[in-house]
């Protein structure tokens, strides 16, 4: 059974409901994007992961709505244009949050999983191929985690060739990961293991160590370090000389991508500071990978942020090799943007760029087919997705 996995950066998300917002009043000294486009969602939406949902070959995008509970899909044209699915928005839970991108059946078409916030459980949608979803069988599925998961996502963990979801269980200081059956079925409630203290937004899937097992990386945000636990391929995990590694105050979301062209991954995270007044220490993090699993801090890292910063994404923006990192900064409603290269990563020119209110999410992915990571934001308060395009 053929496993199919989006393992990048494209998903980037951050919680909604929780109280990282309630206290931050957004302001914006950011410059004005007149050539944005704005694509009306449903309601709060939070959560954005990139994909080619209908088979197309076109990147189309899922927007996750945590207030009116659905998942919208907007289809791509492959020039930019985005039209919504037949049938969306679809049923995705309670207050769904965060979203993770896979086939969990071995059907060849992508599906959905969910962080439903405020619940103790995960939904997974099955996707048609043409951009429709559907609730698996036995969704949604209980999961272990206090006081309720934030994050999903997707791996092979066990060396099965099926689809497994890890999520944070931040109440504990662990993740749990759920073993799938290739049928759209999983065990749950779960296996747990350690991370560090308040695993509370993201937990992400890649290869780090490039040994063929999927390894999971946490954001802790009361440690304000970053847990690596590098998968064995059979349901095990072990964290590599020097994790939990530092990350500054409150890591809050991270994106894995190249940022340096050596063909390793790096890390890129979001600090939330939480501080109304004082921003100095919002800020993206960026730690370069060595290849085996350890990171290490980036010259000139932490960059400075706009306000509020509670998502991240690497994609490449200017079509140079290299990639690039983008911020979604809630009370700024702006997006920052750094350049990545082979010397360390700059301020794009402009940079930051005003955005919609409350932007709770941003992607990177070429929707117009020239090459070039476009952007795409969530913007809670305003109920719309934000596309600027790459130039």
């Amino acid at each position: 059974m053929k496993t199919q996995l989006i393992l990048f950066s494209l998903i980037a998300a951050v919680g909604v409901g929780c109280s990282v917002g309630c206290n931050v009043r957004p302001q914006s000294s950011a410059a004005a994007n007149p050539d944005a486009k704005r694509i009306a969602v449903g309601t709060a939406p939070g959560s954005l992961a990139l994909a080619d949902f209908n088979g197309d070959g076109k990147l189309d995008v899922a927007v996750a709505n945590s207030e009116s509970k659905n998942v919208t899909i907007l289809l791509g044209d492959g020039k930019g244009g985005l039209t919504q699915a037949s049938g969306s928005p679809f049923p995705a839970g309670d207050h769904p949050n965060d979203i993770a991108v896979g086939d969990v059946n071995g059907d060849g078409k992508l599906d959905l999983a969910f962080a439903n916030h405020d619940t103790h459980y995960v939904t997974v949608l099955l996707g048609d191929g043409r951009g429709g979803f559907a609730p698996a069988p036995k969704s949604p599925f209980t999961v272990n985690s206090r006081p309720h998961p934030h994050g999903v996502a997707f791996g092979d963990f066990n060396g099965d060739h099926n689809l497994d979801f890890v999520i944070d269980d931040w109440g504990n200081n662990q993740v749990t990961v759920v073993f799938g059956d290739g049928k759209g079925n999983f065990a749950s409630p779960g296996v747990s293991f350690g991370v560090g203290q308040m695993p509370y937004q993201r937990v992400r899937v890649a290869d780090v160590n490039k040994d063929g097992f999927a390894d999971v990386i946490t954001t802790n945000t009361e440690g304000g370090d970053v847990s690596v636990l590098l998968g064995d391929g059979k349901g095990g995990f072990m964290q590599p000389p020097g994790s939990p590694f530092k990350a500054n105050e409150r890591p809050f979301g991270v994106a894995i991508g190249d940022v340096n062209g050596d063909g390793k991954p790096d890390l890129a995270i979001v600090n939330f500071s939480g501080h109304i007044t004082d921003t100095s220490k919002d800020a993206i993090t960026i730690l370069l990978g060595s290849g085996d699993g350890t990171f290490r801090q980036a010259t000139g890292s932490p960059f400075k942020a706009g306000r509020s910063p509670v998502s991240v994404a690497i994609g490449d923006i200017n079509r140079d090799g290299y990639g690039d990192v983008a911020s979604a900064n809630m009370g700024g409603n702006s997006v920052t943007l750094l350049l990545g290269g082979k010397n360390g990563l700059r301020p794009a020119p402009g940079s930051p760029f005003a955005v919609g209110h409350h932007p709770e999410c941003v992607a990177l992915g070429d929707l117009n087919g020239d090459g070039m990571a476009d952007i795409v934001v969530a913007n809670l308060e305003d109920n719309d997705v934000m596309i600027i395009l790459s130039k």
